[in-house]
């Protein structure tokens, strides 16, 4: 009794013989299915100019200016009703001026994890928060001009 069938041109394999090593690689569709997969971890989102950073001045010379400014009004003795508007419009502004820097952080961002497939929700309500906070900060401004 024959293993094989009679057409294969292949010497029949006698039943209690076992073939070591002879395991060829299948293919489906012209890709071999034995290759190893690797993972490759995306790299880390380094922008070229790093909003995040250029925020954190805005809001440092900000704070430092409108201190400033204060300390100085109040040593001069002339710590008018000018002057701490002045003041007031200043630090809100330089607040709402850093959100609307971060949010176009979060931009680049969103825009590099689309790119490599990561998902997007988090870094899109980050940005929708920085709008809406520079929104109301510049408004806030914007009345201590005015009033």
């Amino acid at each position: 009794m024959q293993n094989q069938p009679p057409w294969s041109g292949d010497a029949p394999q006698q039943p209690n013989q076992v073939v070591i090593g002879g395991v060829q690689p299948q293919t489906i569709s012209g890709q071999p299915t034995n290759q190893q997969v690797i993972y490759v971890q995306a790299p880390a989102f380094k922008p070229s100019p790093n909003y995040r950073h250029i925020s954190y001045l805005v809001i440092g010379i900000g704070i430092g200016l409108t201190l400033t400014i204060g300390m100085m009004a109040e040593l001069s003795g002339s710590g008018s009703y000018f002057v701490s508007k002045l003041i007031n419009t200043m630090c809100c502004g330089s607040l709402g001026i850093a959100c609307i820097v971060d949010a176009m952080y979060y931009n680049d961002k969103s825009n590099w994890e689309q790119q490599t497939g990561a998902d997007t929700t988090g870094t899109t309500i980050g940005m929708i928060v920085d709008i809406i906070f520079a929104i109301i900060c510049l408004g806030i401004a914007l009345l201590f001009l005015i009033v």
